[in-house]
């Protein structure tokens, strides 16, 4: 089969490779829409990952089912999630294999959905394989992964309809945050990027306030946005020194600061502000895959306005490039 190989740094060219095989618990999917995702860049960009095959947003149609499989049929159109646990560790020993101290990830660890078949080795309904709706297409289930993260990580910061909440950082992972909050029912939502294209898809994904941070300060546009109160709580999708500390400057007392963004260097921080403000930093990092699907049921999210540019496989090292460095991009698709 065909698949987006990684030979190195920003080196990503289309070969073929062996096809997979399906593992008893396993299945097989015939891929048909996979994201690139913000993770993906950060092992893109630097070598030392040669041979990896990207891919963990995507959907397609199971053709091969394992022989200890039960539930899944072929022909199911889903979307999927893929790991491997080490069944070694505390938690592997606790049956709490989501927590895996040593996981083999999707498109990491292990070939992902960026060709044009994908094997999950551990296939299970509702856990691990998610039926479509009927009426779901295929791009929109691609991006049920990224749509979680953000599910995910709003829900840890348990947000309040009449709560004022920042999202710094209009990646895809904070353009879908500013969704899920609105679908949440928050009144406010204040957005803050840089690229105009994300900006735009700020104001189709619902935010009240968008903050242009290549014209603003953004602490003073949240001060003055927010009658100088500071925001309840801050989603910091970014993933810098720049954002952590101008989370910590907008959240007011008692407040919340979500780290969502991954941080390719260390912080240097001074914990006094975050004292003195009985600050409370939550990490995020999970996923809820049938939540989201039921508010793409119920219309409250949406691609449209988000996929910006779509690459047949063959042109996947175009797409690394594009989503990389491309001011107007904002989710590029690869469609096997």
């Amino acid at each position: 089969m065909k698949a987006a190989v990684l030979h190195g740094a920003k080196d990503v060219r289309t070969e073929t490779v062996d096809d997979p095989v399906c593992a008893p618990h396993g299945v097989i999917i015939k891929v048909n829409s996979c994201g690139i995702c913000g993770s993906d860049l950060h092992w893109y960009k630097f070598d030392g990952h040669e041979g990896t095959i990207f891919g963990h947003e995507f959907s397609g149609d199971i053709v091969e089912v394992g022989r200890d499989v039960q539930g899944i049929k072929t022909g199911t159109r889903c979307t999927a999630v893929g790991f491997s646990p080490c069944d070694e560790c505390f938690w592997c020993r606790q049956g709490k294999t989501h927590r895996c101290q040593d996981m083999d990830l999707l498109g990491y660890q292990f070939p992902g959905a960026m060709a044009e078949y994908v094997h999950i080795p551990f296939a299970a309904v509702g856990r691990t394989v998610f039926p479509l709706p009927e009426e779901m297409s295929y791009e929109d289930a691609a991006s049920v992964e990224p749509f979680s993260i953000s599910y995910f990580s709003g829900n840890r910061g348990q947000p309040k309809a009449d709560d004022v909440i920042a999202v710094i950082g209009l990646g895809v992972i904070g353009l879908y945050a500013v969704q899920i909050l609105k679908a949440m029912g928050v009144k406010k939502v204040i957005a803050e990027g840089r690229r105009p294209s994300r900006l735009e898809a700020a104001r189709l994904s619902g935010a009240d306030v968008i903050i242009d941070a290549a014209a603003q300060n953004t602490v003073e546009a949240v001060m003055e946005a927010t009658g100088l109160m500071g925001v309840n709580t801050v989603l910091e999708c970014a993933g810098n020194q720049t954002a952590f500390d101008q989370a910590v400057e907008i959240a007011r007392g008692g407040g919340k600061i979500l780290l969502v963004g991954v941080y390719e260097d260390p912080l240097t921080w001074q914990p006094l502000p975050v004292i003195g403000k009985n600050l409370t930093l939550i990490g995020c990092l999970g996923g809820n895959f049938p939540a989201v699907i039921e508010l793409f049921k119920a219309g409250k999210v949406k691609t449209e306005g988000m996929i910006s540019h779509r690459f047949a496989l063959d042109e996947a090292a175009q797409a690394f490039r594009t989503q990389l460095e491309d001011p107007h991009a904002v989710k590029v698709m690869i469609k096997p």
